[in-house]
């Protein structure tokens, strides 16, 4: 063999590493024991080990079997595949008769469970006859006489990618040594890809080890990339393991894909197997979006079926959040193979089916569990107490909390829970770890970032456009008078508290019409051109409507050529004709979101099937459908006017950083301003939050929730009515009881004090002994506030859309401007927040900007006048300088100046000789107001502090109700004008609160 750098550095490496492995070796180009070229097989090698493997084998068997494995009838390369793999995997696929009156047994042609009863041998440029000419693979992985892996070596100078070239030429090049091929690998000592048959380079993996010391003793060096690789997948027992449990063949749109497991996904598997099998528990897996956690789910299933696995043939359990999913994850696991999976149609379907002894694989619906827990108002109904029950959890979050969890755990009380998630909750809510059987750790974790890092899945890049806008204030107010101006002031508050919601403001007409138009231009000049498609997230299905209609209307101005649908959901009883008129129906829904996954081209071309090939919608405008659980590689862009959080928004923005060829990022645009949620959320899910951060004293909260169920049970004690055997009588008896206001607000306290401990405590099993209680008091709560509100004070459906009409009349949109000019990638949150700081020229004057603008939005509930103030002067600096009235070395000076100013109001307080730091927003919006508003901030602080010195002021409405009452007190008794009177108390109320 030619001493090249190839063989050096890469082949002659592998070949040392392969053999300290274990594995048997000779080189093909001194000495090839065939007899010729055509051979793929080493047919005595072959001999020996079914005789080894089967020793009751008879000649004529034996012949029979090599024959068979040898001469394989297919017409597809991937067909010939599939039967190989069947014929080494699956017990009864090849069978013989020991003697000719006895019945046919399986023949082995690997023993899986005695792993050395196998012959492992690699061979070196070994030549096989080719179309073209003959192929001379660098490294090749015979067991028992197969070639069951193909490695493919070049010089650490030689890309990684011509590796990968060769192998796909040798596939075609000489195809029948393919046909017993379970693993090809791409090797140049710094880079190592696997793929199987078929493979483009994108779908090649990279593998990573979390501990190489083990490596490193072996290798008596550092290892290299390669090294990993072959050390990770070779050793044999993993060799055997993934060609028997890790190998799937997917049919994807009709076409039939063979997949190996990523790394993480065989890390998984295998720790969760040794939990199970060590602690007999299960536990939480977190991967992020998009790194294949329904094929991790069938990879697990497949283990836990094997009898050697020792789970005594188990029935596993498939629970998700939805029925879209329900059917997708069913339809995962049959187009993988996965034998007969069933989807239980109710919750009695499912008892039935968890009667059978033997194992089945099952798949339902959390809600399934919701309805029968409703049901249940007593005894909790036992499904199945088999111990041999394995519940596997799709998308652990929020719905799978609460009432429903418990219900299904407790009815299934011998069963291990294995969640899976790619969003965990943050500490602020419930922990996903306790709510899965209480795991002091995740069982496995893999980060945004290290998805990326392994190609698995794109970066997200994200840009910030801000719609900009003026309100005609005078006018409006002026409207405002005469519209609802017959209205008390108390109602005309509210009116107007209703008018200056996120709701109005974001359905406002020309605001939508404004984004309308900046995404068709984005669209056509960004996306389209790359033949990829977008999405658009919308506040609510009112505003995915009006957003619809704003496109439409620029198609008839000439301004949009593009197609777009609106999938939602509908409410036959209360939504307005112009929904079904304008959205995807109800029965085409299904249809038209797998459509939008084609590409673009003439859409009367059919395929083979009869089936579309090609598909024009540009944009999918969607709600709250569709942000979890599509995949649709072709996504390319998210537009987004709605405000996500946590764990929905990195769902949400998970739909675009699927991979396809060609495509090098996941792109969302943000008109909703997201930018310090989206921050928050990617520290959250980056993986750098230990267990601890995410788990909650359990045992001392249900001490808690005893004590606040036991005080609101109290509260009635003088109805001498039994809740339980006369529900309605003792309902109206309480709606009476709370009549008075201040006996109500200190019920609705004590209902919201429980609500949060049943919370907290929830799924855990001593919480549902409060069921039926948690709903008869909060319809206690709902009825009376309906019964005694009065009823001028609600706002009706018809004042609502008054209020809209007169925003939109008066809200005038002038564009979007981009705060950050170039978008930013968000995979690490470190780098996220840097790259926002180091932006330069005209982009550093947009970060600077949108930075104040955050601090604004972050502060301005706390100091409402004082921040109103700064973004005032903020637009009049961004106007005057796009006016070119002044340079931009004068923008930044200001811009230094207001954040100058924002830092010393931290400190202002002192100057102007207030008590303390909470005084001076208070300050802030008395001085315009009242002549003297140092000593009437004081005052108002003499006033109510004894109020605020309770630690849980804000949880009583009673308190609040105080605080409002004496402030309003203050102000009238010093003269202040009667329209400030009614509305101050409820400003500075909202300030305290923020504090």
């Amino acid at each position: 063999m030619s001493q090249t750098p190839e063989y050096l550095y890469s082949e002659l490496p592998a070949i040392e590493l392969f053999k300290k492995l274990g594995f048997n070796y000779f080189d093909a180009s001194i000495a090839d024991t065939r007899e010729s070229i055509n051979e793929v097989i080493l047919e005595d090698r072959l001999r020996q080990s079914l005789l080894k493997i089967n020793p009751w084998l008879q000649d004529n068997s034996l012949e029979k079997v090599a024959r068979k494995l040898k001469n394989i009838q297919a017409s597809t390369l991937m067909e010939a595949n599939q039967i190989v793999f069947d014929f080494i995997t699956k017990k009864d696929s090849i069978t013989e008769k020991p003697t000719p009156e006895a019945k046919p047994q399986p023949v082995f042609i690997i023993d899986y469970e005695n792993i050395e009863n196998n012959d492992f041998l690699i061979v070196n440029q070994m030549k096989y006859n080719g179309i073209h000419k003959n192929s001379i693979p660098d490294i090749v992985v015979y067991i028992n006489g197969l070639p069951l892996a193909i490695i493919e070596a070049k010089s650490p100078k030689v890309s990684i990618t011509d590796a990968i070239s060769d192998l796909s030429y040798y596939q075609e090049n000489s195809q029948k040594l393919f046909y017993y091929n379970q693993i090809c690998v791409g090797i140049n000592k710094g880079k190592a890809l696997y793929g199987t048959i078929g493979s483009q380079f994108e779908h090649y993996s990279k593998y990573k080890l979390e501990d190489l010391t083990e490596l490193e003793l072996l290798v008596e060096r550092t290892p290299t990339a390669q090294d990993i690789l072959i050390y990770s997948l070779f050793k044999k027992e993993m060799l055997l393991d993934i060609i028997r449990n890790f190998t799937i063949f997917e049919i994807d749109q009709g076409r039939t894909i063979k997949k190996l497991p990523r790394y993480q996904q065989l890390r998984a598997v295998n720790k969760i197997l040794d939990r199970l099998k060590t602690q007999n528990k299960g536990g939480v897996v977190w991967h992020t979006q998009g790194s294949g956690k329904s094929i991790t789910m069938v990879y697990l299933a497949t283990k836990l079926r094997r009898e050697e696995a020792g789970f005594d043939n188990p029935t596993i359990i498939v629970v998700t959040d939805r029925i879209d999913l329900d059917n997708q994850i069913s339809s995962t696991f049959r187009r993988t193979g996965f034998s007969n999976p069933i989807q239980a149609v109710s919750i009695s379907n499912l008892k039935e089916l968890l009667k059978d002894s033997y194992g089945k694989t099952l798949m339902t619906t959390i809600h399934k569990f919701q309805e029968r827990a409703e049901e249940q108002k007593e005894e909790i109904e036992i499904l199945s107490d088999k111990s041999n029950v394995f519940v596997l959890i799709d998308e652990a979050h929020r719905s799978q909390y609460g009432m429903t969890a418990a219900y299904m755990r407790n009815s299934l009380p011998n069963a291990k829970f294995i969640a899976f998630t790619g969003t965990p909750i943050d500490k602020e809510e419930k922990s996903t770890l306790r709510t899965f059987y209480g795991g002091s750790d995740y069982i496995d974790k893999y980060t945004i970032k290290q998805s990326v890092e392994d190609g698995n899945t794109l970066a997200i890049r994200y840009q910030t456009g801000m719609p900009e806008y003026f309100i005609e204030k005078d006018l409006m107010n002026e409207v405002f008078s005469s519209v609802f101006g017959h209205e008390s002031e108390e109602k005309q508050a509210k009116l107007k508290s209703r008018a200056a919601s996120l709701d109005t403001f974001l359905m406002a007409k020309r605001r939508v019409e404004e984004i309308a138009k900046h995404i068709i231009k984005h669209f056509k000049e960004k996306i389209y051109p790359n033949n990829y498609k977008s999405m658009l997230v919308c506040h609510n299905r009112y505003q995915a409507i009006a957003y619809q209609k704003a496109f439409l209307k620029l198609k008839e101005q000439g301004l949009n050529s593009f197609e777009s649908k609106v999938i939602m959901s509908f409410d036959n009883k209360k939504d307005p004709i112009e929904f079904r008129e304008l959205a995807v129906e109800e029965d085409k829904i299904k249809k038209a979101i797998e459509e939008f996954k084609l590409p673009f081209g003439n859409e009367n071309e059919k395929s083979k099937s009869g089936e579309k090939r090609f598909d024009n919608t540009a944009i999918l405008i969607v709600s709250d459908m569709l942000l979890t659980g599509y995949d649709a590689p072709i996504v390319q862009c998210m537009y987004i006017d709605k405000l996500l959080k946590e764990h929905t928004l990195l769902q949400a923005i998970a739909r675009v950083n699927r991979t396809k060829s060609g495509k090098e990022y996941g792109l969302v645009v943000d008109y909703a301003g997201i930018t310090n949620y989206l921050t928050q959320a990617l520290k959250i899910f980056s993986g750098d939050l230990e267990a601890s951060d995410v788990m909650t004293d359990i045992e001392n909260e249900k001490t808690i929730l005893d004590n606040r169920h036991s005080k609101m049970v109290a509260f009635f004690n003088d109805i001498k009515i039994d809740r339980f055997k006369d529900r309605i009588k003792f309902v109206d008896e309480c709606v009476l009881y709370l009549e008075p206001e201040d006996l109500r607000d200190k019920y609705i306290d004590l209902v919201k004090l429980f609500n949060k401990s049943m919370d907290i405590v929830l799924p855990d099993s001593f919480a549902t002994k409060f069921e039926y209680d948690l709903k008869l008091y909060n319809d206690i709560k709902l009825e009376a506030v309906n019964t005694h509100t009065p009823e001028k004070m609600f706002i009706t459906r018809e004042e609502t859309k008054k209020i809209q009409m007169i925003i939109d009349e008066h809200l005038r949109a002038t564009g979007v401007h981009y705060l950050l000019h170039d978008a930013i990638d968000i995979t690490d949150p470190e780098a996220f927040r840097r790259e926002l700081e180091n932006k330069s020229g005209k982009t550093k004057e947009l970060t600077i900007a949108n930075r104040i603008k955050h601090t604004i939005a972050a502060n301005k509930k706390e100091n409402p006048d004082f921040y109103k103030d700064i973004a005032k002067r903020l637009e009049e600096l961004i106007k005057a300088k796009e006016e070119d009235r002044i340079t931009q070395a004068q923008l930044l000076i200001e811009f230094d100046k207001l954040q100058e100013e924002i830092r010393n109001s931290k400190e202002e307080w002192k100057r102007l000789g207030l008590t303390s730091k909470e005084q001076f927003p208070i300050f802030k919006t008395l001085e315009k107001v009242v002549p003297n508003p140092k000593e009437f901030t004081i005052a108002v602080f003499d006033k109510v502090g004894m109020y605020l010195q309770k630690s849980d002021w804000k949880d009583h409405d009673d308190i609040k109700k105080e605080i409002r009452k004496n402030i309003k007190s203050l102000l009238r008794n010093n003269g202040v004008d009667k329209e400030l009177v009614n509305s101050l108390p409820i400003t500075i109320l909202e300030i305290l609160e923020n504090q």
